[in-house]
């Protein structure tokens, strides 16, 4: 069986000094590229543009497509103003996700989001997010220690399939975001929760694979979490 190649969308980082300060760079962070090779991918990262034929093009060569990190979501697309706890956004990367998810679904191909990622594919299917961390929010969901550190717990529903692949109803998982889904997109379920009641974890219930992770598996590389929900993923791309 062939290896299937896994698009990571891709975002840009911005020399702050050195020869060439302001100098834009495509990339994304290894351990995504790591973690899809671990699991029997084959990585490919779609670097940031507008041309929607390009993308469109792309997405065609894909078996599978991980939506990644990175910037706070412009609240234009939810139907909010911007609140002072937002950070940086990038409407640009905004629609450049979305249009790569909406490309994805028209193919039937497994999709994945990841913090960044499982809060667009939220805002597509006609969810909001909380800005900022809200009042309930009260564990810890900023973690200022080791990336990859499982730092608090998430409960998973029972009947998900993520309890199946994990064969638990509660794990240790990463913390490191701000924002926070709000309104559940339509078509999405809650799978998964922090004891806050912070949504970690969402599934499809009307595509056939589409699973998004507040938290980061990607940089839980060695925990068998990372293994089992980057091997479903790369099984069901396959």
């Amino acid at each position: 069986m062939k290896q299937p190649l896994i698009g990571i969308s891709g975002s840009h980082m911005i020399d702050q000094g050195g020869p060439f300060p302001g100098y834009k760079r495509s990339y994304v962070n290894d351990d995504y590229v790591q973690s899809v090779l671990e699991a029997g991918g084959i990585p490919v990262i779609i670097p940031f543009q507008e041309d929607e034929a390009v993308l469109k093009a792309l997405v065609e060569r894909i078996d599978g497509l991980l939506l990644s990190g990175g910037h706070d979501i412009a609240p234009q697309f939810y139907g909010e103003e911007p609140e002072r706890g937002l950070g940086e956004i990038w409407p640009e990367r905004d629609i450049f996700d979305m249009r790569l998810l909406a490309f994805a679904k028209e193919r039937n191909i497994p999709i994945m989001g990841i913090c960044r990622g499982h809060q667009i594919i939220n805002v597509a299917h006609k969810g909001s997010l909380y800005q900022d961390l809200p009042a309930f929010a009260t564990i810890k969901h900023a973690q200022s220690q080791t990336a990859g550190l499982p730092t608090h717990s998430m409960v998973i529903e029972k009947d998900s399939q993520l309890f199946a692949m994990v064969g638990a109803e509660e794990v240790m998982v990463n913390s490191h975001h701000h924002q926070v889904v709000k309104e559940v997109g339509e078509g999405l379920r809650v799978v998964g929760r922090a004891k806050d009641t912070v949504v970690e974890a969402m599934e499809g219930t009307d595509y056939p694979y589409l699973r998004t992770y507040q938290f980061h598996p990607e940089m839980m590389r060695h925990t068998e979490l990372n293994k089992v929900i980057f091997e479903d993923f790369v099984t069901a791309a396959k």
